[in-house]
């Protein structure tokens, strides 16, 4: 047979709906022809490749649906992670007016300036003085909750005034303003409100008060005659001082503050003590006193009270 009538019957012959004598013919003919054989092949190729693209989907099926239920897995981490930040942002970033009892208020003076500060009792709760607007003396008291991803440095919260004089104070914007009887610091917690009378605030701020002992250098100098003399120098600008005698060997340490700036040259103190030698004093009635080791030189502090052995001050400074 032909070839051409061979490849026209070869359809039939790979479907299995030629005779036998045809099968016979096609055989022998493929026996003898090569492109024939090669055609045939490639006839069987072509008709197992829509079986073969079958078995493949059928085998990668189930890499799919792994494929599928991943990404299904990572949208589900995705959504519990927002849900968990986001709910993690509303808890800790809502405030309340926090109760009068979780708060320790106290006051700092440092010259006329006055420090309220207040301090929460939970240490898992930050605290934030808030002013109204209309009325800057107003104040509320608000707590957050600490996240313990983002700790803050600072939990407490403030507010403060600064004071011209006992009947002055500065404004926010740095007005002076006459300070009225009935002016009151006015603290509203979430269960009380609690008033600070302006008028004493400014009385306790510009009142003489103890230095702070971290505000003041000491040190001592021997001069002629035996004279030591017990030097306090401050070293804050702005801030002078003064000693106050409480008894023969007993001063407190003053301090003022001048937002002038009219300061004098010396803005610090002297006390004088006369040793006759290293075991003598020359008391502040004009006689010669025996030291003991028992007689103390006491410096007094707003933060504390300090001792000095006069017996070690005199040997120290007889050498």
């Amino acid at each position: 047979m032909k070839c051409e009538i061979i490849r026209d019957l070869l359809p039939s012959y790979v479907d299995g709906l030629t005779s036998g004598e045809s099968d016979r013919a096609i055989e022998e003919h493929l026996r003898d022809c090569g492109d024939c054989r090669e055609y045939l092949e490639e006839m069987k190729q072509e008709v197992q490749k829509p079986e073969m693209i079958q078995t493949n989907k059928k085998a990668i099926r189930p890499f799919k649906k792994i494929k599928k239920a991943i990404w299904k897995a990572v949208g589900l981490t995705f959504l519990i992670c927002v849900l968990i930040f986001g709910g993690l942002s509303v808890y800790y970033g809502k405030s309340w007016e926090v109760k009068s009892g979780d708060v320790k208020i106290s006051k700092e003076f440092v010259g006329k300036i006055v420090t309220i500060h207040f301090a929460p009792k939970d240490k898992n709760i930050r605290l934030y003085a808030e002013a109204e607007s209309q009325d800057p003396n107003v104040i509320t008291v608000r707590a957050t909750r600490v996240n313990p991803l983002n700790k803050p440095i600072h939990r407490n919260a403030y507010c403060g005034y600064t004071f011209v004089d006992e009947e002055t104070v500065l404004t926010p914007e740095g007005k002076k303003e006459q300070i009225a009887e009935g002016d009151v610091l006015k603290i509203q917690y979430g269960d009380k409100a609690e008033e600070y009378s302006l008028k004493e605030l400014a009385e306790e701020a510009c009142r003489e008060k103890l230095a702070s002992s971290e505000d003041v250098e000491m040190t001592y100098k021997r001069m002629d005659n035996g004279i030591v003399s017990v030097d306090f120098q401050p070293k804050l600008a702005g801030l002078t001082l003064t000693a106050e005698r409480k008894g023969d060997y007993e001063i407190e340490i003053i301090e003022h503050y001048d937002e002038t700036g009219n300061l004098p040259d010396n803005r610090g103190v002297s006390c004088g003590y006369t040793f006759l030698d290293s075991s003598t004093l020359l008391g502040a009635d004009g006689e010669p006193m025996e030291l003991t080791g028992q007689e103390m030189l006491t410096v007094k502090y707003r933060d504390k009270t300090e001792r000095i052995s006069l017996k070690k001050l005199a040997e120290e400074n007889a050498q």
